[in-house]
């Protein structure tokens, strides 16, 4: 099944297949994240879910995302101005960084997906995977 057609069954069968329960929480957390295009830290999802489960903690929300890290129903993008975000699409692809408003955009692109790694990256390490960020300022912030 793939990610794009339906998020939340999606979901369901990953963490089944991860031997991970499906509880309503786990869920909101990733509705959250997968209903948010703009690669939210933890906190964001945080205050979202908490809406829903008013007695969620920020532990609770913070260890799940690490959780669904790990099993790989989503990714880290980066460490952001001091702050991590998190992106539900799995499939390769690269990012558009607004330095000024932090706003964070997908790039898909083939021609990124298949780089030549330099040596110098090679020679003495194992290559796990790769992500091409480009810090702009956008279009909104240049206006």
């Amino acid at each position: 099944m793939e990610y794009n057609t339906q998020p939340l069954e999606y979901f369901i069968e990953s963490c089944r297949k991860n031997n991970l329960k499906v509880t309503p929480q786990r869920m909101a957390i990733f509705q959250a994240l997968v209903q948010d295009g703009s690669h939210p830290n933890p906190e964001i999802i945080y205050n979202r879910v908490r809406a829903k489960h008013p007695t969620i903690s920020f532990a609770t929300v913070y260890k799940t995302l690490e959780t669904f890290e790990k099993f790989g129903l989503i990714t880290r993008v980066t460490r952001l101005h001091d702050t991590v975000r998190y992106d539900p699409e799995i499939e390769p692809h690269h990012h558009i960084i607004c330095v000024k408003c932090r706003k964070v955009i997908n790039l898909f692109d083939e021609g990124l997906n298949n780089l030549p790694v330099p040596r110098e990256v090679t020679s003495s390490n194992h290559v796990v995977d790769y992500s091409v960020h480009f810090n702009v300022v956008c279009e909104d912030c240049n206006n």
